[in-house]
């Protein structure tokens, strides 16, 4: 077969061009400090690489979720702590305030104490998280309760907001306003209108009534908070729990998509010196392979 100039230029030009997409690539990896900058370098890596790089979105979008569902949490154990705190304070108002030789005026300040808890409470319960109601239920964008009387109104719903905090099924983390203030003792009052009541029977001097019916309905609301700072304690230990399971399966994903993608410097920088030399070897070579032409000899 004749080799002519044009088929030796064309043959020499397209191994240079390979020693050059070699070095090429041979920089890219040393300068990206990766090994698979395409699935083309290592289609078996690159599948690992889009598989690990996926498992990490759906972990950091748990690890927010979990962030957030705490943040709400928190608000919630704020104001249950706060209500319970105040509880304790009137339980012992009411002890006081049972107490037959108790003058008019005594009375009255213990009763005024008693409205200003009342109130104190009912603004606790229009705590807010990023501007929804954490009392509301699902209708969070609602306060979840108005004054109607000497009582209140319920304007929420008894429905539990769930978030996907790790696999399986999605965890209820709010509490609703009905379930901890409403229906409470045997006459199944409200929180608020339990408080009109007392302060109205304390007004009165009813001491029977006060030390008896209405100090064991103050026990039984002060039990339904401390019940549930244990549901919010069990929510709060639970995604502790998966903040440790996310955060392990997290480093476990990054280390396989190291493994998958990351280069080895000290091997990268020797392969890009050996493409390097390979490549000038290349050009030197083919600058003597290269035939002469007749203009060579016409100069």
């Amino acid at each position: 077969m004749r080799i002519t100039n044009r088929m030796a230029h064309e043959m020499v030009l397209a191994d240079l061009q390979r020693s050059l997409d070699n070095l090429m690539r041979a920089q890219e990896r040393l300068s990206t400090a990766k090994r698979v900058n395409r699935p083309s370098d290592d289609p078996t890596a690159a599948h690992r690489t889009i598989s690990s790089r996926a498992q990490l979105m759906v972990l950091e979008q748990f690890s927010r979720n979990i962030g957030e569902v705490k943040a709400w949490v928190t608000t919630t154990e704020f104001a249950l702590r706060a209500v319970s705190d105040s509880l304790v304070e009137v339980r012992t108002l009411v002890i006081q305030a049972a107490n037959g030789t108790l003058s008019p005026a005594d009375r009255k300040n213990i009763a005024q104490r008693i409205d200003e808890f009342n109130e104190h409470i009912f603004k606790l319960t229009h705590e807010r998280y990023s501007g929804r109601y954490v009392f509301s239920g699902t209708r969070s964008g609602e306060p979840p309760f108005v004054r109607h009387g000497d009582d209140v109104v319920y304007q929420g719903n008894s429905a539990h907001i769930r978030v996907n905090v790790g696999e399986g099924s999605p965890v209820p983390f709010n509490l609703t306003g009905d379930e901890v203030f409403m229906n409470i003792g045997v006459q199944g009052r409200s929180l608020f209108k339990l408080l009109s009541d007392l302060s109205a029977a304390i007004r009165q001097g009813d001491t029977r009534q006060v030390g008896g019916e209405l100090l064991a309905e103050v026990d039984a609301a002060l039990d339904r908070v401390t019940e549930k700072l244990g549901v919010v304690g069990a929510v709060v230990h639970r995604l502790e729990k998966m903040e440790e399971v996310i955060s392990g399966l997290v480093v476990k994903h990054k280390e396989l998509l190291s493994l998958a993608e990351d280069a080895d410097l000290a091997e990268a920088v020797m392969d890009f010196q050996f493409k390097q030399t390979a490549y000038q070897a290349s050009l030197a070579a083919s600058a003597r392979a290269i035939m002469p032409t007749i203009l060579d000899y016409l100069r």
